[in-house]
């Protein structure tokens, strides 16, 4: 008689590749490891009973754990039990049991994720008196509106906004971003209208990570600088006061 174990494999997250993931098959003993094909499929090699083999026989399947970066391993153990009862007419009977059901299936579920991120920041010049931190603000906008940051300079006119995170969705798209700086209106100080374009594009590294790359006013990686000047004015205006003896002042 004789008996074949196979089952399947799932991948979320990115496409399944043949060979990507192993898969063993042991009775404490000999363990047999086999890899997925390109559709996820895989089968171990057919086992062989003869009349000296009657009786049950126990198995287990499990997946190896590769632990490759950025997926998720399937700890599911599926216990076999077969059955091996002579028909008496040279045959074997050979049933068998996956986890307490009859025929049961094997199957093992993936997922993969991918995670980066990209932090903007840059620096802010002031010319006409000392630059004092938190003086100035500065605003960076998704072009879909679902993103909007907000922060000030240090001391040193260095700003950074909190980091943008990507996941696994994102791989393969482009952002559109904007950076400006807060008109606060205080007198004595012009502010810079400059207003940056921040393009992002996100590519899966397939190692669990997302390479993020930018372009500043098409610049890759270019700076976003402010500067700003103060000018202080005021004003005097003197009088006095005249007085004529001997006649009529005209």
């Amino acid at each position: 008689g004789k008996v074949q174990f196979s089952g399947t494999k799932t991948l979320t997250g990115r496409e399944l590749e043949e060979g990507q993931f192993s898969f063993t098959l042991t009775d404490g003993e000999k363990t047999e490891t086999v890899k997925n094909d390109k559709d996820g499929n895989f089968t171990f090699t057919e086992i062989t009973y003869d009349e000296t083999m009657l009786g049950e026989h126990t198995y287990t399947v499990t997946e190896v754990n590769d632990g490759k970066p950025g997926y998720t391993y399937d700890d599911a153990e599926y216990e076999i039990i077969v059955k091996v009862e002579d028909n008496g007419d040279g045959t074997l009977n050979v049933t068998y049991t996956v986890n307490g059901e009859e025929n049961g299936a094997i199957t093992f579920e993936n997922e993969y994720k991918a995670n980066g991120s990209v932090e903007f920041g840059g620096t802010k010049t002031l010319t006409g008196r000392d630059l004092a931190a938190y003086e100035f603000s500065f605003e960076l906008i998704a072009a879909d509106g679902n993103y909007k940051g907000f922060t000030k300079n240090d001391a040193d006119g260095s700003y950074e906004f909190a980091p943008i995170r990507y996941t696994q969705e994102d791989a393969g798209k482009t952002f559109n971003y904007t950076v400006t700086e807060v008109n606060g209106g205080k007198p004595g100080y012009t502010y810079d209208d400059t207003e940056y374009e921040i393009i992002v594009k996100v590519e899966d590294n397939g190692d669990g990570t997302l390479n993020v790359t930018y372009t500043v006013n098409g610049e890759e990686n270019g700076a976003i600088t402010f500067e700003n000047e103060y000018k202080a004015e005021g004003k005097v205006q003197f009088s006095g006061t005249k007085t004529l003896t001997g006649r009529e002042l005209e």
